[in-house]
């Protein structure tokens, strides 16, 4: 790492530590994982901190957080997906300090998913608890952590449903002739609320299955699907990288705005995706990656803010502003080109 790029990690870290969390789980997630990237004791420390807050806010039927109502569901609907992404800061620290309460707080999250949570027909979980649906934003934010859980402790019930719901994923959001994710699709009626082919969506989606590949043995019967989906969607969104070495918000759509959390995801799936052997690397995969982060490396403001950042619930209309999963996915993209 560059000593100018190693100082614009350590603001940008320094930057999102110090942010006001007040009332998230998903976006805390991400600041938490990008925290912990660095390796810096003083940023591990400030991730365990925020971990601890979310357990000790864990409610009783087992989500990690608040579980404030989100203002992108419908009125009386129950979020089910977004604090599952905080098991993966749960079983991080497990493993760094052994301490059965980090493993405990993951356990009462899996058992809400896999017990509780409301289900598509299919019986895929939906993202909400009405109306039924799925987004893609849940192959990272619940197949994830469940594939992570099931590895560190052996259930193969949580891997298992992990890889069924990238299975439904690939069905009902893959388009089978662009190869990008749509962002949602409603069970009742059959539709597509949100139809289009949403940059973020598809970087949880190309970041959530390469991650998963690390727990998903090779001789799966779904294992062969989940990398030729993520084959897919890295070939199609490789073509779509706008000259500047961004994407544009709407990957398709050259009138939307560059964004940068998704440009980000991309830089680090593309890079990770040929280093892991699943990309090839005479593709030009590498060279996006790198273009990609030297373009968000100009886009942190002078108190390491990364900027230009779609705000949820992420549809085509949202502002660009400052989040705190756009500060993660930067320090994540740093470490793995970089670090």
């Amino acid at each position: 790492m560059s000593d100018s790029t190693e100082a614009l990690v350590e603001r940008v870290a320094r930057k999102t530590y110090q942010r006001d969390m007040q009332g998230e789980d998903w976006e805390m997630s991400l600041a938490i994982d990008g925290l912990l990237s660095t390796g810096e004791s003083e940023f591990v420390d400030a991730a365990q901190d925020l971990i601890d807050r979310a357990i000790e806010l864990q409610g009783t039927e087992g989500k990690l957080g608040y579980d404030d109502p989100k203002p992108w569901l419908a009125d009386g609907a129950r979020a089910q997906s977004e604090s599952s992404a905080l098991v993966n800061g749960c079983l991080e620290f497990y493993e760094r300090t052994g301490e059965e309460r980090y493993l405990d707080a993951a356990r009462k999250q899996v058992e809400f998913l896999l017990e509780d949570a409301t289900r598509l027909d299919d019986g895929t979980i939906s993202f909400a608890s009405e109306p039924i649906e799925l987004w893609v934003d849940s192959i990272y934010l619940v197949a994830l952590p469940l594939a992570r859980y099931g590895d560190e402790t052996g259930e193969d019930a949580a891997l298992e449903e992990a890889v069924a719901h990238i299975v439904a994923q690939e069905k009902l959001l893959q388009d089978p002739y662009e190869d990008l994710f749509r962002h949602e699709w409603r069970e009742t009626p059959n539709t597509y609320p949100e139809s289009t082919f949403w940059l973020r969506g598809n970087g949880w989606a190309a970041a959530g299955i390469l991650n998963m590949l690390e727990y998903v043995p090779e001789d799966h019967e779904h294992y062969d699907t989940l990398v030729d989906s993520f084959q897919r969607v890295c070939a199609a969104m490789l073509d779509l990288q706008d000259a500047s070495g961004m994407w544009h918000h709407i990957p398709d759509d050259p009138w939307t705005a560059k964004e940068a959390s998704g440009s980000l995801q991309f830089a680090y799936a593309f890079h990770k995706g040929v280093e892991q052997g699943y990309l090839d690397a005479d593709e030009g995969y590498v060279e996006a990656a790198e273009r990609a982060f030297e373009v968000c490396e100009g886009v942190v403001d002078e108190d390491g803010a990364v900027t230009r950042v779609a705000v949820p619930p992420g549809g085509p209309d949202v502002p660009l502003e400052v989040a705190s999963y756009g500060q993660g996915w930067f320090l994540l993209a740093a470490d793995q080109l970089h670090g």
